[in-house]
């Protein structure tokens, strides 16, 4: 944090090597086009057209339990039930399933909990995890070392999680279970699907119990603005085209997106988190107003 001698304070500076991923994704992809979507479908799909209200502890403490619970015992009650789950010895439920029931039913707001993290990033732990497995399976000795492989694929997951802004922390579950599981190790490559229709499945679970009295996910790919969609008809060069609101689906939130300083408060944007410094900077320009 520093402060320029001829201007204003510099929230946060990054400082060496810094790979932002979003910067050069984001262009290309489209923002979400909620007008074309019927309104209770884009309602459970997380879209709202105002904040929802508050609620308190005790709500949110009744649907994280309800979420939980529903979301785990429908993962492991479709995956049992599914013939080549059953010839392949697959496990009922994977652990780190336990850990991402509690992101995606209690700590929904947090980015960690968002679906572009839980999907992707159980893909990179499964990849990751069951290639380090397989490398390790190729020495003779490789059982007595099976603690350090996990280790390391827990280490390489955590960092693609990084790079890619992707952060799940029940990934790194996943990953360390791929190579120190017996029944997770068996699996092999088949470990991707078992992930893929469990994460589908808690998605799903999400999508319709979360947003009963609450709102999931904050945003499907990012919390900044995306590219603006082309316009649905060609106008012709001598026609003007339709003018678009500044705001216009300009992020996957669809709320325009505004830090407010008030004397003695700070609001803060859905999907936007502050760091220790930026906050103290901030508390100190409010007292001042």
């Amino acid at each position: 944090m520093t402060q320029s001698p001829h201007g204003p304070v510099a929230l946060s500076r990054v400082s060496g090597w810094h790979l932002d991923i979003d910067r050069v994704l984001n262009p290309f992809i489209p923002a979400p086009r909620w007008h074309l979507i019927p309104r209770p479908l884009a309602y459970m799909l997380g879209h709202r057209e105002t904040p929802p209200a508050p609620l308190g502890n005790i709500v949110v403490a009744f649907w994280s339990l309800v979420g939980a619970f529903c979301g785990v015992a429908l993962v492991s009650e479709v995956s049992k039930r599914v013939p080549s789950f059953e010839a392949r010895d697959a496990p009922t439920i994977v652990g780190s399933f336990g850990a991402a029931a509690v992101l995606e039913f209690c700590a929904i707001e947090s980015p960690f909990a968002q679906p572009r993290n839980a999907i992707v990033s159980q893909i990179i732990a499964c990849v990751v995890g069951v290639g380090i497995a397989k490398l390790f399976a190729l020495n003779s000795h490789a059982e007595a070392y099976t603690e350090l492989g996990g280790a390391l694929a827990c280490g390489i997951t955590t960092a693609v999680m990084v790079l890619i802004n992707a952060v799940h922390p029940p990934a790194g579950a996943t990953a360390l279970l791929a190579v120190t599981h017996p029944q997770t190790v068996g699996l092999g490559w088949y470990l991707i699907p078992v992930m893929l229709l469990g994460i589908a499945l808690m998605q799903a679970a999400a999508l319709v119990l979360n947003n009963i009295q609450r709102r999931f996910p904050l945003y499907w790919w990012t919390s900044h603005p995306l590219s603006r969609p082309s316009q649905d008809v060609e106008t012709a060069p001598d026609k003007e085209a339709p003018s678009v609101p500044s705001h216009y689906e300009d992020s996957l939130t669809d709320v325009s997106r505004r830090l407010v300083l008030e004397r003695g408060d700070i609001l803060v944007p859905d999907g936007m988190f502050l760091s220790t410094e930026e906050r103290e900077v901030l508390e100190r320009i409010s007292e001042r107003i």
